[in-house]
């Protein structure tokens, strides 16, 4: 067997590499409205959960902490999201969409199901749901 009949055979190896064809179609995806997957990321999770700490949004965003102070400035900048103090934790901020960050969460959110649905129709004759339970075994197994 050749290098690349064992990379091509390699579960692994296809795992990393869907990964990267599907964060370049995403890349291109929301290019269009001007967002960086990170900051889409971040949209999606604050419209889900306000009040989200740096750190949290790094993790729901796979990026470092330190990385997502960057992503944040960037996006408080644009006027999407704003950011206070934490009441109860004084050292830390919490962050929460604008009605601008609002609508451009959900334009974001319409380009991304635009590439989901090319992973939809590629799965199939499995259903969505199998599909993910499938993708949460193969996490499961790495925790």
């Amino acid at each position: 067997m050749s290098k690349q009949e064992s990379l091509e055979r390699s579960l692994g190896y296809n795992l990393k590499r869907t990964q990267h064809r599907l964060r370049r179609r995403m890349d291109e995806a929301l290019k269009a409205c001007g967002l960086s997957t990170a900051q889409n990321a971040v949209l999606a999770a604050l419209k889900a959960q306000p009040d989200m700490t740096n750190a949290d949004l790094a993790n729901a965003a796979f990026i470092t902490p330190q990385s997502m102070q960057s992503v944040l400035a960037g996006l408080e900048a644009a006027g999407y999201v704003v950011r206070r103090q934490d009441d109860h934790h004084g050292r830390r901020q919490l962050a929460r969409l604008t009605q601008a960050g609002e609508e451009m969460a959900q334009k974001g959110k319409q380009a991304i199901l635009q590439v989901e649905e090319a992973l939809a129709n590629a799965v199939s004759p499995l259903s969505e749901d199998e599909a993910l339970a499938l993708l949460h075994r193969l996490q499961t197994a790495l925790d």
